[in-house]
Order: structure tokens, then sequence, then C-alpha cells
């Protein structure tokens, strides 16, 4: 019987190098050459320490991703009840939500490795029973996210990868040598969702101050200036997408430079989440990472639109798949 810390390593010859773990489908690490040196992009712990650490660090999200407002789905006459595992809202799923799952290793190459999950219906109050396959491949400079998923009843799914990103890398301490609002950002989005003090979302709105990341400006340009980073500590918050087919989401460049990531996806909007709330947090060595230490970009539905048409209708219905791409590229100085 295998682990559920069973690990896995990817490889190619760009010098792409990732590893994960089948608890939660975790990535534990990904390091790229830059600058002649292999740079650690992802905030990662130890192994066994995954299992006890709150943050959904490197972990797939699910059955849905960010929060289903009141724990309560309803379609129709139906009503479920959803697990309020941040009360009173229902956040990624669920306390023992996809995070927290051994998925089993199906296919592995020099280069890519494909996972599968099965969640029966009721799982954290969900109804149907939910079969994923999640693919992690690497092509040329370029991590690509890639889920499918069908279901036997209707059930609101949105999946993502709840990776923490550091561009800057770390200290041989395993310290992050800068925090993230040295990060230079953009967004192709003109609109977001402010949210109220539960970080449940509100009514759409065009992007303003330091909501407005369609120009490159650093994350911490006019820090906590506005009313929703001031209540959520930062950023955490959906950005809707200007279109599936734009020519990219997100494009960040690290505090020196020196390596540049971009973002393309085929969901609605991308979760940008600042690592708020990281501090306390195990690293690899032991230590404990500071807030806004990594941030986030989660391809994903938006959330609370299960029960909100208004905000898209992320229903699965049986006989259709659920397609999921995300595409992470890496761009190195010369």
């Amino acid at each position: 019987m295998s682990s559920p810390m069973n690990a896995f390593t990817l490889e190619n010859e760009e010098g792409l190098r990732l590893r994960g773990i089948e608890f939660g489908a975790t990535l534990t690490s990904l390091t790229l050459p830059v600058a002649g040196e292999q740079r650690e992009v992802l905030l990662g712990c130890a192994d066994e320490a995954y299992a006890s650490q709150q943050v959904w660090l490197g972990a797939v999200a699910g059955r849905f991703a960010n929060r289903i407002g009141g724990a309560e789905l309803v379609r129709g006459d139906e009503r479920w009840s959803l697990d309020a595992n941040q009360a009173p809202h229902c956040l990624h799923g669920g306390s023992d939500g996809f995070h927290r799952r051994t998925w089993q290793i199906r296919e592995q190459e020099a280069d890519r490795v494909r996972l599968a999950l099965l969640s029966r219906a009721g799982d954290q109050g969900f109804p149907g029973n939910v079969r994923v396959t999640l693919e992690y491949r690497l092509e040329q400079r370029d991590l690509v996210v890639e889920f499918r998923a069908s279901t036997d009843a209707p059930t609101p799914v949105s999946l993502t990868s709840h990776a923490y990103f550091n561009l800057d890398g770390h200290a041989d301490d395993d310290h992050v040598r800068s925090d993230i609002r040295h990060h230079a950002i953009r967004l192709n989005a003109d609109r977001f969702l402010p949210t109220d003090q539960s970080g449940l979302p509100l009514t759409m709105a065009p992007v303003e101050g330091p909501f407005d990341l369609r120009r490159e400006r650093l994350m911490g340009q006019e820090w906590l200036s506005h009313h929703q980073q001031q209540q959520a500590g930062g950023y955490d918050h959906a950005f809707v997408l200007n279109g599936p087919e734009q020519a990219w989401a997100a494009r960040v460049v690290s505090g020196d430079k020196r390596l540049a990531m971009e973002v393309y996806t085929n969901q609605p909007s991308l979760q940008f989440y600042s690592g708020n709330w990281l501090a306390n947090t195990p690293n690899r060595s032991g230590r404990l990472h500071r807030d806004l230490d990594g941030f986030c970009l989660e391809a994903q539905q938006l959330p609370d639109s299960p029960n909100r048409p208004e905000l898209g209708d992320p229903w699965l219905l049986p006989g259709q798949t659920y397609r999921h791409q995300t595409r992470y590229r890496f761009i190195a100085a010369d």
C-alpha cells in the first residue's frame, strides 16, 4: 500500500525540475536555471508537515475552489449543506477537501505525471460522484496544470492549484530573499470582485487604485491604501479575465528582474492572493514562513458562483467534461 507522501519528480531538457507528493496532489518544489543557478520558485515544507499545515501550500483546492456563501448549495428545489470550514462559508471544498486526499498516480514519464481521484456523492456535502484526473507536465519552460472531471449528478466543480510562488527564490537558510511586494505584476482584467469582511464577493466592479493591474506595477505599490486591501491584509481577490483567449492572463517579474512568469488559462478568473496568512507555516528547513513570503495566482470559476448566476455557471452535468488548463511560463533574463 502506498504512502500518502509518495513523491514524484519530473525533469526536462530545459532544466525545469518539479517535485510533488500524492497527498493533495501537492507541488512541493519547482526549480529552474536562472543566472547560472537553479532557483527555487515555490514555497514548501517538509513532506511530513503537509498534513498539518493549514494554508493549502502547493495543493489542489476542490471540489470547489474559493468560497461558497453560507456553506449551502441551492439548485431548483434542492438544497445541500456543505462543510462550513471557514464559518459561515465553505472554503476550497471543505476541511477535508481535495487538498487532504491521497491522489493516485496513474501514469508517469520523465516530464509528466497523471493523477486521479474519486470524490463520492456527499463528500463535504456536495452532490454527485466526481471523477478527476490531473496532469502536471513540463513543456520547455512551462509548467502545465491540466484537470478533467466528470459527474453522475449535477454538481459545481472548480479546481485550482494553490501553489505559492516567490520568483526571487530562497536563500541558503530557506528563507525567501524578499517578500512578494518587490515583485511587479500585470493582470489582464478590467473587473474584479470586492469582498465583504468574511471574504465573500460583493458585486463585480471596475478595477481601481491598487486593483488596477492592467499596467505593470509593484505588488507593494500603495500597499494597504485601499479599504479592500486593509480588510483582507493585502490582495485576496478574484480578477475577472478579459476573455478566455487573451495572450496571457497575468505577468509577474521577480524583484531582482532576472525572472518573469506568465500565466495562461482557459478559466474565467484568477484569484490573486498575496500570502497574507502565511505566518507560522513551516518551511522546508523547519523554520517558519512569514506573511507575504509567496503569492498565488489561482485560475478558477468565480467564487460563490454556484448560487449566483450573474457570476457564471460552474455546475457540471452528467455527460459533460470539466476541462481546465493553466500554463505557467518562466522567462529568465539573458
